[in-house]
């Protein structure tokens, strides 16, 4: 799996509970720059906003949280370092 399909896993997740990257952004009260970091770099930072998430989206903290660490995985497991 490449990476260009591990990113969008989590951007479907991001799309199937708010619509788009900005909405997400505008619903959270951050950038988008902010959702594509999650996306790409550091998604605990998602968790921040869970309780919000998981009032007002059809998904349980368990959900979420699940996305992350899956997430954190690709980035340590299947991914590559890079340096930044």
């Amino acid at each position: 799996m490449g990476f260009h399909q591990i990113h969008e896993i989590v951007r479907d997740y991001i799309k199937k509970h708010f619509g788009s990257q900005k909405q997400c952004a505008e619903e959270l009260g951050v950038s988008e720059k902010t959702v594509g970091n999650w996306m790409k770099h550091n998604p605990s930072g998602i968790l921040k906003h869970a309780r919000q998430i998981v009032e007002t989206k059809n998904t349980t903290y368990l959900q979420l949280h699940g996305e992350v660490e899956y997430r954190e995985h690709e980035l340590k497991v299947l991914e590559p370092t890079r340096e930044t």
